[in-house]
């Protein structure tokens, strides 16, 4: 019996060695490395990992120069090669609008955007250079009943300030929406200046307008503010505001608006609510809730 337990307490050790290493963690696969393209203003395009990304730059690490440190003003876009899987994010691609009102970012050189509004409204967008892009809107289903043409210029100040200058002019015939055979075209032009701070995807932007019409510049200005912040892997937050300066006799007249943006690869939907208020002697202060849906497409690769 004596042997026994000698023998037992000799083995005690063992058994404690191989109960560790049998529960020992096992390790466990490295994740697969998620692979990043980066696209620059100049039209360069870097593929590897990306290490970190920032308001100020950007570092990735390829196959051929190791690890590269990009600022983010010379970034037009970052998506990751085959983004399928659940959680996985979006950037919002189509910083150069918040939803109606433009920003002072531009559209991306060489690139075609199309825009629908209700169905009713359709719109193209297209980047001649970094800073300069053109467009026209249009009622879809007839679209010489209602028109307009653009034109944007972004100036670049700093990394996360730029000033935009757009000009507009929308034609309506004198026929109606229904009926674009009218004889009469009754045109009118438009011009804003902006300026918007922060980066593509969290940026805020100031803007006042203008109405052109027999030459001569309105009295009255139209203020724009927009807030667009980027708050999950798919989903962006825009609320752009309208203030109508120079109203006569009311106390406040204006938009208000909030909703969300839906960001995937290469398109995006709007959903939305604008509310119109107008403040004054003599006015009805009820509240009016009016939705809003747009969708956005990037066009080609």
């Amino acid at each position: 019996m004596k042997q026994i337990f000698l023998l037992f307490l000799l083995l005690v050790p063992y058994l404690g060695i191989a109960q560790d290493d049998y529960y020992q963690p096992k390790k466990q696969p490295q994740p697969a490395k998620r692979t990043y393209s980066i696209v620059l203003k100049d039209g360069t395009q870097l593929r590897g990992e990306l290490i970190r990304q920032d308001s100020v730059e950007a570092i990735i690490r390829t196959a051929n120069l190791g690890e590269v440190r990009l600022a983010s003003d010379q970034i037009v876009r970052i998506e990751q090669i085959g983004a399928q899987a659940e959680g996985e994010g979006y950037p919002n691609i189509f910083s150069q609008t918040m939803r109606l009102a433009p920003t002072a970012f531009s559209a991306e050189k060489n690139r075609l955007y199309f825009r629908n509004y209700f169905l009713y409204f359709s719109q193209f967008e297209y980047g001649i250079t970094e800073n300069w892009s053109v467009g026209t809107t249009f009622f879809t289903f007839l679209p010489t009943a209602l028109f307009s043409l653009s034109t944007k210029v972004s100036i670049p100040v700093s990394k996360r300030v730029r000033l935009g200058i757009n000009a507009q002019y929308a034609g309506l015939r004198d026929g109606g929406l229904f009926n674009g055979n009218g004889s009469t075209l009754l045109g009118i032009g438009y011009v804003q200046g902006m300026v918007t701070t922060g980066d593509r995807q969290n940026n805020t932007t100031f803007g006042l307008g203008w109405g052109v019409s027999n030459g001569e510049l309105s009295r009255n200005v139209v203020g724009t503010f927009g807030l667009v912040r980027k708050v999950s892997p798919k989903l962006s937050f825009i609320t752009e505001n309208f203030v109508l300066i120079g109203q006569g006799s009311l106390d406040f007249a204006g938009v208000l608006s909030a909703g969300i943006r839906f960001d995937r690869r290469r398109h995006a939907f709007d959903l939305a609510a604008y509310v119109p208020l107008a403040i004054g002697s003599g006015v009805s202060t009820s509240v009016l809730f009016i939705p809003y849906v747009s969708y956005h497409i990037r066009i080609g690769r």
